[in-house]
């Protein structure tokens, strides 16, 4: 019954926006189809009927009509037929959607147009100018084309249409093209393109003041320019207006508004009173009393649906997003900085070897020097050679080891002495450059580690696409009815187009979650799910997810090794939302309560990681330095994460010692994960990550290394078998089976974890 009502209501509304589509199509393309561009009949309205796609017929329906109106359906025969042709290209012999590229529709409109200007140019023969502006009309059409379906590509692509570069050069066109076209509607004593000129100028002048009003003014002359040339000397003063008028915009928008009917007043009285002087000061009064009559919220709102401009949240999140990559790429010139540094230490530790200490220390100053180290060089180095290798083997020399492998030297004793007391700094000196390595790995790998959680907060903040203020402030009105006038709230669409509300309450939520869901369902007009709440010291954080279209059931069964031990394994489930979930399973090294503790601090450690957003490559690197340097002899143990995106319907899984997991899919079993290493048992321990696509029936489980495949293989037979066995039930059953497997023999600890992925539409 609920899909039929959603059903319903989806065709009503999106009957609704065709039929809106349809009238919008068809007026554009009526008064598109008014006056004259150039002098010549205007072929913007072929264009606004390209433009319209689907809707092509309702536009030439208002063309047809506009032009019996004026009585004048031979001069637009041409742009009648192409509209024609067009709408059979598109709608009958292509798609209209799929064939959506500028280019394309662009070449269409201008071929078009000029196939029919050229078979008007043979049948009623005229001049060469007169035909040759009928061609540069026909490509004024497709270029016009051109840059609107640009920018609404590009505002669709980036969620926003930048006015810089190339953007503002098709913008001004776009805006020229309108003023021009609402310039040649026959409406009594105003001129339209003049009036909304007026409003864009005002508009410009109070977002980007001296220079937003003279670049629009300037663009409001040349659109009026194209419609009725005579009318542009009046018009040229528009640009003078915005520009000097910007200079009052800190003083309100009155005193904006009058001091640009003063100064384009003056303006028209000094290049002369004329015939459409009287008509040109109306047109502008009338344009400022229409600026000043409509509320920002509303302009702000409608500039956001036509060029779809972000607002100050996304580009405090856009901000947030770059600064935090930024402050993660100087993370990483530094850790690159330190490993220079380690290597050039390195290099210096290894060229002051023993030899030369010695050699520097008391060979120098020997009247035999030159005959030792110069003249028999190689027996010398030979022998301090084998010198070193006693000191190493039996921490130092004695006076025999000098006569027996220097038998020529002058200073026995103090060879000894030198030797030995030059070998034990050397130790001494190496064990701390040893610490000092360890220390600047260990700083490193947290540099690392830092840049890793400074990417994921910035991919976070950049999954956000839209966020809606009104409904924000609807939600946040709503929470401080329910006693918690404090409340910060966020609704946001993410890269997935789900729709998710975060709530920030500065104490514990006390309430019917069901009553309190329900409730900002009706306000969104969307169904979320159950909140996840999560509370950190006083911070309370409550998080809606739109219903995903998946859904999970859960199974475990833990045993001992014995029944007088504790399990060495542990396992967690998180859900960070209801269409983010994670499960998060550790066997400790060894059995009892050291590897229960080991494997508890890592499963802790995870989940806390993950539910602070930290990604599951990044939460690993985390646990690994950690489990390194906790002290404990052998202090590692294995980590294997499943996260579940149940919107994207998709499965990943992170292994560091673990064991393989399964998929049982259409009565397969498919192995999951390779051989790794485990978290704290190496500076760099790579895991093994994998994903997978999951679909409604499918099975994933993921084991200790108690549990054999051979065990997990028989056991999916009860699947075959019991179609619609819970996975508690199922999970006891294998656990079960592994223990008889082990029967007589030592076992190991066992862990089994069986997850079912559901379909939600199934069950309702």
């Amino acid at each position: 019954m609920l899909k039929v009502k959603d059903a319903v209501k989806t065709h009503v509304n999106k009957t609704q926006s065709n039929k809106m589509m349809w009238i919008i199509s068809g007026i554009a393309c009526f008064v598109a189809s008014f006056g004259s561009l150039m002098g010549f009949p205007s072929p913007v309205n072929v264009a606004v009927a390209v433009l319209s796609g689907t809707n092509i017929i309702p536009a030439f329906i208002g063309a047809l009509l506009s032009y019996i109106i004026q009585g004048s359906l031979d001069v637009g025969i041409v742009q009648l037929c192409s509209i024609l042709v067009i709408a059979v290209v598109r709608v009958v012999l292509f798609n209209p959607v799929k064939n959506d590229n500028p280019v394309f529709l662009s070449l269409l409109t201008s071929g078009v147009m000029i196939l029919f200007n050229s078979v008007m140019a043979v049948a009623t023969p005229g001049d060469t100018y007169y035909i040759v502006m009928r061609m540069l009309s026909s490509l004024l059409s497709g270029c016009i084309v051109f840059a609107v379906k640009t920018v609404l590509q590009r505002r669709d692509d980036n969620g926003v249409f930048e006015l810089g570069g190339i953007n503002g050069v098709f913008g001004g066109i776009i805006y020229i093209i309108i003023v021009a076209t609402l310039s040649a509607v026959p409406v009594p004593a105003v001129n339209l393109g003049r009036i909304a000129g007026t409003f864009c100028i005002l508009c410009g002048v109070r977002k980007y003041r001296n220079a937003g009003g003279a670049v629009m003014g300037a663009l409001t002359t040349c659109g009026v320019l194209l419609c009725n040339p005579l009318l542009a000397k009046n018009t040229l003063l528009l640009a003078t207006s915005g520009l000097i008028c910007g200079a009052f915009i800190q003083f309100g928008l009155l005193a904006t508004v009058l001091s640009f009917l003063g100064i384009s007043l003056i303006s028209l009285v000094a290049i002369g009173v004329n015939g459409d002087t009287f008509f040109m000061f109306a047109d502008l009064v009338i344009g400022s009393m229409l600026f000043i009559a409509v509320p920002v919220s509303v302009i702000k709102k409608a500039t956001g649906r036509i060029m779809g401009m972000k607002n100050s949240v996304d580009y405090v999140g856009q901000t947030a997003c770059s600064r935090l990559s930024f402050v993660s790429h100087t993370l990483s010139d530094i850790r690159s900085q330190i490993t220079l540094v380690s290597a050039a230490i390195d290099r210096k530790s290894k060229d002051n070897d023993l030899k030369r200490q010695v050699c520097t220390a008391l060979c120098s100053d020997c009247k035999m020097f030159e005959g030792c180290w110069k003249k028999n060089k190689d027996y010398t180095l030979g022998a301090f050679s084998r010198l070193e290798e006693t000191a190493l083997s039996y921490n130092g020399i004695s006076s025999l080891d000098v006569d027996k492998n220097l038998p020529l030297c002058s200073n026995p004793d103090d060879m000894e002495y030198v030797f030995n007391e030059l070998y034990k700094r050397l130790l001494a000196e190496k064990a701390n450059s040893i610490h000092l390595k360890e220390m600047r790995q260990l700083v490193t790998e947290q540099l690392e580690s830092m840049e890793d959680i400074l990417s994921d907060l910035s991919y976070r903040v950049g999954q956000v696409r839209s966020v809606d203020s009104s409904l924000s402030a609807q939600i946040r009105d709503y929470f401080s009815h329910l006693g918690y006038p404090n409340a910060k709230t966020c609704v946001f669409v993410d890269e997935n187009k789900t729709q998710r509300i975060e709530v920030f309450l500065t104490s514990s939520f006390k309430g019917d979650l069901l009553k309190l869901t329900t409730g900002v369902s009706s306000i969104t007009d969307c169904d979320f799910d159950l909140p996840v709440i999560t509370t950190v010291d006083n911070v309370t954080k409550i998080l809606f997810t739109e219903q995903p279209r998946l859904d999970i059931k859960t199974g475990s069964f833990q045993a001992s090794c014995s029944d007088n031990e504790y399990s060495g394994d542990t396992f967690d489930t998180v859900s960070l939302s209801t269409s983010e979930r994670y499960v998060v399973l550790s066997d400790g090294m060894g059995t009892g309560k050291r590897a229960k503790l080991d494997s508890m601090f890592t499963v802790n450690l995870a989940v806390r990681l993950l539910k602070a957003g930290i990604s599951v490559g990044t939460a690993h690197k985390l646990i690994n330095s950690i489990l390194r340097v906790k002290g404990w002899e052998e202090s590692f143990a294995t980590l294997d994460i499943l996260r579940l995106d149940l919107c994207g319907g998709v499965a990943e899984f992170l292994k560091s010692g673990a064991c393989v997991s399964y998929l049982y899919r259409d009565e397969a079993v498919k192995v999951i994960g390779r051989q790794s290493f485990p978290a704290g048992i190496l500076p760099e321990c790579i895991p093994d990550i994998s994903g997978i696509k999951i679909f409604s029936g499918d099975y994933i489980i993921m084991t200790s290394d108690g549990v054999s495949e051979n065990v997990i293989r028989n056991g999916m037979e009860i699947l075959r078998k019991i179609k619609n066995i819970n996975p508690q039930t199922l999970a006891q059953k294998i656990g079960e089976m592994s223990m008889k497997e082990y029967k007589g023999k030592n076992r190991d600890d066992i862990s089994i974890v069986i997850v079912e992925i559901d379909d939600k539409n199934d069950a309702i």
